[in-house]
């Protein structure tokens, strides 16, 4: 079919258009496109990073309270008190002075069976007699007396014709009572009020010696005893 020139020309506008508009509908695309998705790159990019809180966690122990009510744990008794027999006796009750420790003293008190004046006695303590005197202290609190056998033992060097005495005193060094004398052929009794004292110092004394050279004997306290 012919065309005249006028339809060719009508139809090349109208296909040139449709043409022109599509190039024109994808720039446009293309060109939103890259505007948006370049400023959401850049907010992406610029975008805050988001904080990180570190909470410490501290873990905290209880001590438990003292309880009040709960007993106290007793202390315990001081043992050298009780070797020296510092604690107080139960009343009416006697205790040997051989079974009690000797506190102090320059006598070399010794726990020993003695012969006295022909006489045995089992619980006894053999002390050291010069003429300075030769001492033993004793814890004698809560007792009211001592009793004892004096004199001078029969296996004892210097013992024929020596004299002796045995004076008592308190913590003071004052004399408790009068001193006893005594000599290697007879043994006398002691017995000694020593209420209120917390220490007697019993001091043998050698009066005379029964030989020149001999400078002390031994004196014995025959089944001596606190009461």
């Amino acid at each position: 079919m012919d065309l005249t020139k006028e339809e060719r020309r009508a139809r090349r506008r109208f296909g040139v258009i449709p043409k022109w508009f599509e190039l024109l509908c994808i720039c446009a695309a293309t060109i939103a496109a890259g505007f948006f998705g370049g400023r959401q790159t850049v907010v992406r990019a610029d975008s805050p990073k988001p904080e990180v809180t570190v909470t410490a966690t501290a873990t905290v122990t209880a001590t438990p309270a003292s309880d009040p009510t709960a007993e106290a744990t007793p202390e315990p008794e001081d043992t050298a008190q009780q070797s020296s027999g510092a604690e107080s006796p139960a009343p009416g009750s006697s205790v040997y002075l051989a079974e009690r420790d000797v506190i102090d003293g320059d006598g070399g008190a010794a726990v020993e069976p003695v012969t006295m004046g022909g006489a045995h006695y089992a619980k006894s303590v053999r002390l050291g007699c010069t003429s300075a005197g030769g001492s033993a202290v004793y814890s004698t609190s809560g007792y009211q007396r001592l009793n004892a056998k004096v004199g001078i033992l029969a296996d004892s060097p210097n013992a024929i014709g020596s004299v002796g005495s045995i004076q008592v005193s308190n913590a003071a060094g004052n004399p408790i009572g009068k001193p006893l004398s005594f000599r290697s052929s007879d043994a006398k009794d002691l017995s000694v009020d020593i209420s209120g004292q917390d220490q007697i110092r019993i001091t043998c004394v050698m009066t005379k010696s029964g030989e020149e050279s001999a400078t002390y004997f031994y004196g014995g306290l025959g089944d001596a005893a606190l009461s």
